[in-house]
């Protein structure tokens, strides 16, 4: 257990909710995308539909361009977003390494001052018998 702990908490869920955003926008923007070529598909055969009849198709073809600004628009926008969320899981996933590395440091230092108390208590110990085995006049 060290001092890090609960921020490394913190970093860990951040991030976790940072992948499900990622994952909803990727999927956000795949179905776009697929609506995109659907509308292509869809745009290739009413036109040539319109030029065998003998049909006014201003508005349909009007509507059409709208539909197809508007998916774009919102594939844009989304593109936008998983751009800004790939950088937030960076700046997190990089505080999160930091702090990861600081609470290894902590935790090396209370392993290595917890065996230098171990090492000071046996030389005592150790120095303590040795004085007892000594005889009294060679002491100096």
């Amino acid at each position: 257990m060290t001092p890090f702990d609960t921020a490394l908490r913190l970093y860990r869920r951040q991030i976790d909710a940072i992948k499900v955003s990622i994952t909803v926008e990727m999927e956000r923007i795949s179905t776009l995308t697929a609506r995109t070529e659907a509308h292509e598909v869809v745009w290739r055969e009413e036109q040539a539909a319109a030029r065998a009849l003998p049909f006014a198709s201003d508005a349909w073809a009007a509507r059409m361009r709208q539909e197809r600004s508007r998916i774009d628009a919102a594939r844009s926008e989304a593109q936008t977003r998983l751009e800004q969320l790939r950088r937030d899981a960076s700046a997190a996933y990089g505080t999160m390494r930091s702090i990861e590395t600081a609470a290894e440091r902590w935790q090396d230092d209370a392993t290595r001052t917890a065996a230098l108390a171990e090492q000071a208590g046996i030389d005592d110990l150790s120095a303590a018998r040795a004085a007892r085995y000594e005889p009294r006049g060679r002491l100096a």
